[in-house]
């Protein structure tokens, strides 16, 4: 399933899908269901909590994706959108900041999630996690930034 995302993150990067292509085929991940994790692994995934985009014009995208899929505001800012997908999934949309046009992040639903335990074990794995009080965020092999959150977990707009 990782290597899957990653590679349609990287197709989107270089250009070969859309966003709303890279869109249909996160929510086709979605809604697909994920199978149960392999012997071994730390964290038991079920569910693509959101995936957020840094785009240049944040009210084009936002009107783009509300027209094109009709996913209602669920919260905002003048530079941060979450829009709702259902009640556990949303799509992120923020301004780039000069960085150019990217998927900035993606997050994953896990299941019993407790933030200090993710953290305990992504460190014994060599990992750094940036620990807040409802998530954590590290980076993947390739520099892709990995959320992990509880599967109900319902975003915010920062500073608010």
């Amino acid at each position: 399933m990782q290597q899957l995302i990653e590679k349609l993150v990287a197709d989107f990067e270089r250009g070969k899908l859309s966003r709303r292509q890279l869109a249909t085929a996160l929510a086709g991940l979605v809604t697909a269901g994920v199978s149960a994790a392999p012997n071994g692994s730390d964290f038991k995934t079920v569910s693509i909590s959101h995936v957020t985009l840094r785009v240049p014009d944040v009210q084009r995208s936002t009107k783009f994706y509300q027209d094109v899929f009709g996913m209602p505001m669920k919260e905002e800012s003048p530079t941060v959108k979450i829009l709702s997908i259902n009640a556990n999934t949303f799509f992120g949309i923020e301004a780039t900041n000069g960085k150019g046009t990217a998927v900035d992040h993606f997050a994953f639903g896990i299941e019993d999630f407790k933030v200090e335990e993710a953290a305990a074990k992504l460190r014994k794995r060599g990992l750094k996690p940036a620990v807040s009080k409802d998530g954590l965020k590290f980076t993947d092999p390739d520099g892709i930034t990995v959320q992990l959150n509880a599967p109900d977990y319902p975003g915010h707009v920062p500073g608010k």
